[in-house]
């Protein structure tokens, strides 16, 4: 449990972003892509992501490894609204601040991979770890960034709505269950191991919400610990998380040979839409003209269907797959 303190200063300098940046979203998505709770959100992305990674990916695991702390390159990298800009942040980082990365890391694991503990003195470290992020960004976040962005982008309006509405005390009492509002003090159920009391000392509070964080997180600086933001898991549901992931995706050439509903259809069955009504609200369209999309489809061979208890649920065939290109993700390559 994180004990966040606030003073009446604090309360006066609560502020909202709508992101920390792709560089912190990317190491956000590792702890998902490791997990397996929000399947229905989640779970077609994580298949697609995973085919994808090879043994030299195992970099990532190090740096966010199942039990926090993680390695942050996020406060490393600094707040980037492109990666270029936090790679180039990352690079630059003083040894000293590596160092007290590290030793955090550290202090709550007991060793230190080999690979992170070079990134202190040795700058072709810090560029083969770098790279290694920025191939699984690029196969793993990249492609839905936009849609990711503007669904973080409106998390923020809805919040900034709440705050004007119901002031601060509104705000902090419903970002997240695990987020526990007790004037004048915020708790904060990181799903972590160990606790920690951060008096803000005056300089308030800087709350971002994240696509991919599924509970909420406290970053700081250990050397500072006052200087610390809350990011808490962005409000995603289903039909939210289908936007995401099926935007852009369906190809003109694959409209062209299918239709276009038949291939958004297929597309949105790949993306983990199961079910024949989550089918439709998707499109918006009726669940009869969805059963004859999914009759065609499968008997083409692109889609399986069966029933579970109540539901009957739909799944893409390897022939729907390659048809949409999903197991043709680019593997993680570490340039040299």
């Amino acid at each position: 449990m994180h004990r966040i303190h606030f003073t009446a200063d604090d309360v006066a300098r609560v502020r909202l972003a709508p992101t920390l940046g792709p560089m912190a979203e990317t190491l956000f998505s590792l702890g998902t892509l490791r997990g397996r709770t929000g399947e229905t959100v989640f779970g077609g992305w994580r298949r697609r992501v995973r085919s994808g990674l090879d043994a030299r990916s195992a970099v990532l695991a190090a740096i966010t490894p199942a039990r926090k702390p993680w390695f942050d390159m996020a406060i490393l990298a600094g707040t980037g609204l492109d990666l270029a800009e936090s790679a180039e942040t990352f690079l630059a980082s003083p040894r000293r601040a590596v160092r007290a990365e590290l030793d955090f890391y550290a202090s709550h694991h007991g060793r230190v991979p080999a690979t992170l503990t070079a990134l202190v003195d040795t700058p072709a470290a810090r560029r083969e770890v770098l790279s290694t992020m920025e191939a699984y960004h690029h196969s793993a976040v990249a492609p839905h960034w936009t849609a990711i962005r503007a669904h973080l982008d409106a998390e923020r309006a809805r919040r900034g709505t709440i705050l004007l509405g119901r002031g601060v005390d509104g705000l902090l009492s419903g970002l997240h269950p695990k987020i526990q509002w007790r004037p004048p003090t915020l708790h904060v159920d990181c799903g972590d191991q160990f606790d920690a009391d951060l008096p803000l000392d005056g300089r308030g509070l800087l709350l971002v919400p994240s696509f991919f964080l599924r509970n909420p997180s406290v970053m700081y600086d250990p050397g500072d610990p006052a200087d610390c933001s809350l990011i808490y898991p962005a409000v995603l549901d289903v039909d939210h998380a289908v936007g995401v992931w099926t935007a852009g995706t369906a190809t003109r050439a694959l409209a062209n040979l299918l239709g276009r509903t038949r291939a958004s259809v297929l597309t949105a069955i790949a993306d983990g839409v199961a079910t024949t009504g989550a089918l439709a609200r998707r499109l918006d369209i009726s669940s009869a003209a969805i059963s004859q999309h999914t009759a065609v489809l499968r008997e083409a061979g692109l889609i399986t269907t069966h029933r579970h208890h109540n539901n009957v649920l739909h799944h893409p065939t390897q022939t729907g797959l390659a048809l949409l290109d999903r197991n043709h993700t680019p593997a993680v390559r570490v340039s040299r």
